[in-house]
């Protein structure tokens, strides 16, 4: 996927907007079908998407407001600012719509389109966020679905591509949605924000680049309830940092993901600290060119639960596959933490030290759990306690 719908390079439209609609078979239609039903003519809706018009079908409104990419250099923030306060539907286009962004949204409001590789939405301007939450008062029911949302590109400096600055999300549905084009997080929470019961089906990220941020998934604040995330998956490009992403790093809240899968030049896939209580069902480690060794596939600190169910390990090289430490932060040893199988799969999974690195004694009160031998497990704090660890593979052995 590229923010190119022709594949030649030039960026130009090729296939008309039609040719995009056909293209997009069930997806397309149930996108026409969504907005329709929701206000205006079938004909006249139909005819302004297929002519690359942004179509807003606004609840507080008995006809649609049609917006011309062509006419604003803010299309889709255009459209925003014409709801009334009850909200409505943003619909995007086939084809590309170009929008200089940020774009800040509100409460009871969806944008949809025609699939992700259908509907590209641009933001144009770099050092700029994508998709923002900014309300000091909340920010309630906001669906996202069947779209690209697109960087500056591969060799600009860009802002977030969804951020969460100020005020709690509450109730944001994604359904999916393709990030490409970003260097800089693509989903980032901001210290003191605090997004919750937010659901995300399948966000897919190609060629970005989180560089020195935390990860390419930022939970940054401390602050923050339970969210849900069913398939992640990440295909960084080191191309414009020369450093390898971390994928997911989360200080805060509860975060719940099901799948998460990568390749390109991803780094250290999980990294907890602070206050973060963090299950993972299933990592899917594979990565190609990375730039560096990363210490730990999976990185746990801290006393907050955590719990990973497996870690599959394709190619790419680790120095272990789980790292278990302290918290320098809040003070605090590993405690809690539940290590499920490594499975070395595939040509080329290499570790370096071991499959798991104990580098603080842990609470042999709280203690961790690691579903293999002690025989995986390395050592290295040089305190005598043991107990905080232990080996269900040999009975519960205590490390």
């Amino acid at each position: 996927m590229t923010s190119d719908p022709t594949g030649d390079g030039t960026g130009e439209p090729g296939p008309s907007r039609r040719d995009y609609l056909l293209g997009a078979g069930t997806v397309g239609l149930a996108a026409v079908a969504g907005c329709v039903g929701l206000g205006g003519g079938t004909d006249d809706i139909t005819t302004a998407l297929l002519s690359g018009t942004v179509v807003v079908l606004n609840a507080d409104a008995d006809e649609p407001t049609l917006v011309d990419p062509a006419e604003t250099t803010t299309p889709v923030g255009d459209a925003i600012d014409s709801l009334g306060a009850a909200g409505g539907t943003i619909c995007l286009p086939p084809g590309r719509v170009r929008d200089e962004g940020p774009i800040r949204l509100r409460s009871n409001t969806s944008i949809v389109g025609f699939g992700p590789d259908v509907s590209e939405l641009d933001i144009t301007t770099p050092e700029t966020d994508g998709l923002v939450f900014a309300d000091p008062d909340g920010i309630d029911r906001v669906l996202l679905d069947q779209f690209a949302l697109n960087g500056p590109g591969l060799d600009a400096d860009s802002g977030a591509a969804i951020h969460h600055r100020e005020g709690d999300t509450q109730e944001l549905i994604v359904g999916h949605l393709l990030l490409w084009g970003w260097n800089n997080s693509v989903y980032r929470v901001d210290q003191g924000v605090g997004p919750f019961q937010c659901r995300h089906r399948q966000l897919t990220v190609y060629d970005c680049d989180a560089g020195s941020e935390d990860g390419l998934f930022d939970f940054g604040s401390y602050y923050g309830p339970s969210n849900w995330f069913g398939t992640l998956a990440i295909y960084p490009r080191s191309g414009y940092s020369g450093t390898d992403s971390t994928v997911f790093f989360s200080r805060g809240g509860s975060q719940r993901i099901e799948y998460l899968t990568m390749g390109g030049t991803a780094g250290t896939a999980v990294k907890q600290t602070g206050d973060a209580n963090l299950q993972v069902d299933h990592v899917h480690w594979e990565p190609h060119e990375a730039e560096t060794v990363p210490t730990a596939i999976v990185d746990l600190s801290g006393g907050r639960p955590a719990r990973i169910g497996t870690v599959k390990h394709v190619t790419g090289t680790a120095e272990f596959a789980y790292r278990l430490s302290g918290d320098e932060v809040v003070g605090a040893d590993p405690a809690q933490k539940f290590l499920g199988p490594y499975d070395p799969a595939g040509d080329s999974p290499t570790l370096t030290r071991g499959v798991v690195e104990l580098a603080a004694p842990g609470d042999s009160a709280r203690p961790c759990f690691y579903f293999g031998t002690a025989g995986d497990v390395t050592v290295t704090h040089d305190s005598d306690t043991t107990g905080g660890l232990r080996a269900l593979g040999d009975a519960g052995t205590g490390l």
